[in-house]
């Protein structure tokens, strides 16, 4: 008498056991979230309308009162969103005021999120290590990641100068932690509210 034939060979075993997981995996289902739910798309173009589409414009500091190597912390676009203003030795990438040395950046650093802005030197012109892996970047370039893993460049704030004022009016990059720099949060007064 064979084996075979009255018991379950390993093959046989095997299959079994496949197709029963198969057969489970594709009994699963899978419900979408319905309309409103999560953070899935607008029911409509017009349901956005509410969200704020455009960054404020936020005074900052006076330019004569930024002196070289000082941190000014601020908070853009949103409550809760800490930056750096600072004024550099040199001219930087898209700086701002007489020599085009100030500058702004978010304090979060774009590998883990740890703040950057105790580490700022402006003779230098970078900012970092960062105190959580090490990560510089390069303030007069628009952030550049020196050395560390980040791969992402420090998010850049957009500045302008008026009547001696500095403002912030933009963000480019994507602030460590967010989907949408302007969206999840109360956005700062705009400058005369």
């Amino acid at each position: 008498m064979k084996d075979s034939d009255s018991s379950v060979t390993r093959r046989r075993l095997l299959g079994a056991v496949g197709t029963a997981g198969a057969a489970s995996v594709a009994g699963c289902g899978f419900q979408p979230p319905t309309a409103g739910e999560g953070d899935g798309p607008a029911e409509s173009p017009t349901e956005r309308v509410g969200r704020i589409e455009r960054y404020p414009r936020l005074r900052i500091a006076a330019v004569d009162e930024i002196d070289v190597g000082e941190t000014v912390e601020f908070e853009y676009p949103l409550d809760g969103s800490g930056n750096f203003l600072t004024r550099l030795t040199e001219d930087a990438d898209a700086g701002v005021g007489p020599e085009e040395g100030i500058v702004a950046f978010s304090n979060l650093c774009t590998h883990m999120g740890c703040a950057v802005s105790g580490n700022v030197d402006a003779e230098r012109g970078t900012a970092g290590p960062c105190p959580c892996h090490y990560t510089s970047f390069d303030l007069s370039k628009g952030g550049l990641v020196v050395v560390g893993p980040a791969t992402t460049d420090l998010p850049q704030v957009r500045l302008d100068v008026a009547d001696g004022d500095v403002f912030a009016t933009g963000m480019d990059g994507l602030v460590h932690g967010r989907r949408n720099n302007l969206a999840d949060g109360e956005p700062v007064p705009e400058e005369g509210e």
